[in-house]
């Protein structure tokens, strides 16, 4: 036991019993006791060591007595004071429960939570600063949270050790060595030792106390006492919103007008702060019956949103299809931006339920005592829930399907036009409906020389079909072939085909390969331009075995035709391929 607490357990042997310290720090050192006349538990609070120095005790006294007038809900009374053997103490009623300070280390407040200890703060400021009574020290650990309530102990302390003491002459309290209040908390006029201090240090040292609330951090987090000094005078603190977005622009722009380093900026009284609270409550409130009243019922109507608009959507996308303006592939991707909608909605109901549980439940504690703290994936979603809303979802979802639309529309004209990668060569104007081509010879892989010459006829049975080019039979090319005095059976290479091309007036030719690689096969094509050579066209299919090589060939054909410009509807109006030759390659053949 230290001779502090010797001296006081003989001060109070006939009237307390001392259980046990509570701890200190700022301004005292704090003992719980057991009053034996009342049985009740107070709080004993003796100064620390370090401020006696020029102390009046009597004076002290004197000034404590002005705070123990002070009798309101949200403050912690003096209910007595004296001195033990020259030290002198306080005693306070006890307050089960938290400091705001054990509140703040637990874990994120609600909104609600934070603005309802805010305003009861600012109620016993409000009622202190009414009497004349400037407190000098707010901050957490002054702040004690019980049940569901907030109160401010040490009220008047502070003042009561400046006007106690006798610095040198001249000299500020500062001056003198002794700095009164916490410099993490301290206005700006308070840390530059100004005697004229007035009540507007309070509502600076709140608005500290509030940034911290809301955003778990402090405005200004130096570690040195002599940083956070100077920063109290020439730092601006980052905007609040920036820290938390969840927080509402009427609390944000109080707190951010408290930390003004002039305080004429400061709002006038700490009634104007109650008013602001009381106002954010009110909207908090209101937003939160809103919510209520709409979440359970919310996820329902978007699900059956959603599928209505799927309907819509996927049945525009159907009609299109069938009127030949869109590929049918244009069915998948509609079918794929709609399904983007589950998870939106999933994200959002669930954003949204955290939210509406943060905001209305019961707060629930740790084992430990302090606040059971949200899980990782709950604390992402409570800060994301101001920007994952309905109506951002709806509006999202709006876009998303709007940009579908576009998108389609953008294709068919782009492809009408001849524009970009997806344009036809008949909307650039390389060719025109029914333009001839003529087919080279396809180059047969070293295992089978007669596999390429009858690819070419499959193809060319394909594209037979075409309503809008015109391909060279064989019997074409080999009655030319005789009259440029050449076999009828002569292999058309590309070059002889250019020549053939060009004696008839042909505008494009199609040239090929097969490629054998294992069992399976490559069937590659480019399409040619006849005049100038330039190549059209690339197209390249596989297939697994040679019972998969007409299949291949077919998509091949269908490939080259939508380059060429050919409407979707006639593509898939065209009978199969087998339908048209044979299904067997070795048929074909013969």
């Amino acid at each position: 036991m230290d001779d502090l607490t010797a001296r006081l357990q003989r001060a109070f042997a006939d009237t307390h019993d001392f259980e046990r310290e509570l701890g200190g720090g700022g301004m005292s050192r704090t003992y719980l006791a057991t009053e034996r006349a009342l049985q009740r538990q107070v709080v004993i609070k003796v100064l620390a060591p370090e401020l006696l120095a020029g102390v009046s005790v009597g004076r002290f006294k004197r000034e404590v007595l002005l705070a123990a007038a002070l009798q309101y809900p949200h403050i912690v009374p003096v209910i007595g004071s004296g001195d033990a053997e020259g030290l002198p103490w306080f005693t306070m009623p006890y307050v089960a429960g938290l400091s705001l300070r054990q509140r703040i280390a637990a874990g994120p407040t609600n909104i609600d939570e934070a603005v309802s200890i805010l305003r009861d703060v600012a109620r016993a400021l409000a009622f202190a600063h009414g009497r004349g009574v400037v407190h000098r020290d707010i901050k957490p650990d002054n702040v004690l949270l019980s049940e569901g309530s907030a109160t401010v102990t040490d009220f008047g302390i502070a003042k009561a050790i400046s006007a106690a003491r006798a610095p040198p002459q001249g000299a500020t309290l500062t001056q003198a060595g002794t700095s009164i209040g916490t410099p993490a908390y301290m206005a700006p006029e308070q840390a530059a030792g100004d005697p004229n201090v007035d009540h507007r240090a309070d509502l600076y040292a709140f608005g500290v106390m509030a940034y911290e609330l809301l955003v778990g951090e402090l405005p200004f987090t130096h570690t040195s006492p002599a940083r956070l000094l100077v920063a109290q005078m020439s730092e601006q603190p980052a905007p609040i919103r920036d820290r938390r977005a969840d927080i509402p622009v009427a609390l944000a722009e109080m707190v951010m007008a408290c930390l003004a380093k002039d305080p004429v900026d400061r709002p006038a009284t700490a009634g104007d702060v109650v008013k602001v609270l009381d106002s954010v409550l009110s909207t908090e409130a209101t937003a939160t019956a809103q919510t209520i009243g709409s979440v359970g019922s919310s996820i329902g109507k978007a699900l059956a949103l959603w599928a209505g608009a799927t309907a819509l959507v996927l049945l525009l996308t159907w009609v299109a299809i069938i009127g030949g303006a869109i590929p049918s592939r244009a069915l998948a991707a509609a079918v794929g931006v709609m399904l983007l909608g589950l998870p939106a909605i999933g994200l959002t109901a669930f954003v949204q339920r955290i939210a509406l549980e943060h905001h209305t439940r019961t707060p629930t504690r740790s084992p430990g005592g302090g606040r059971a703290t949200l899980g990782a994936i709950a604390a992402m979603a409570l800060r994301a829930s101001p920007h994952i809303t309905w109506r951002r979802t709806w509006i999202g979802g709006v876009v998303a399907v709007f940009v579908l639309g576009l998108g389609l529309s953008a294709f068919v004209v782009a492809r009408a036009q001849g524009i970009g990668s997806v344009g036809s060569l008949i909307g650039r104007g390389t060719l025109i409906k029914n333009d001839r081509l003529i087919l080279a010879d396809f180059t047969s892989p070293t295992t089978d020389s007669t596999l390429g010459s009858t690819i070419t006829e499959a193809l060319r049975a394909d594209l037979s079909q075409s309503r809008t080019l015109r391909v060279m039979s064989r019997a074409n090319v080999r009655d030319v072939l005789r009259l440029m005095r050449r076999r009828a059976d002569t292999l058309v290479d590309l070059s002889l085909a250019r020549e053939v091309a060009t004696r008839e007036g042909v505008k494009a030719i199609v040239d090929g390969e097969v490629v054998q690689i294992g069992s399976g096969y490559v069937v590659a094509a480019r399409l040619f331009g006849t005049r100038d050579g330039d190549e059209l066209g690339a197209f390249r299919e596989t297939a697994a075995s040679i019972d998969e090589l007409l299949p291949a060939v077919e998509r091949l054909s269908r490939a080259l035709r939508e380059e060429v410009g050919e409407s979707y509807r006639e593509l898939r109006d065209t009978p199969p391929l087998e339908r048209v030759t044979t299904s067997s390659v070795d048929a074909l053949k013969l």
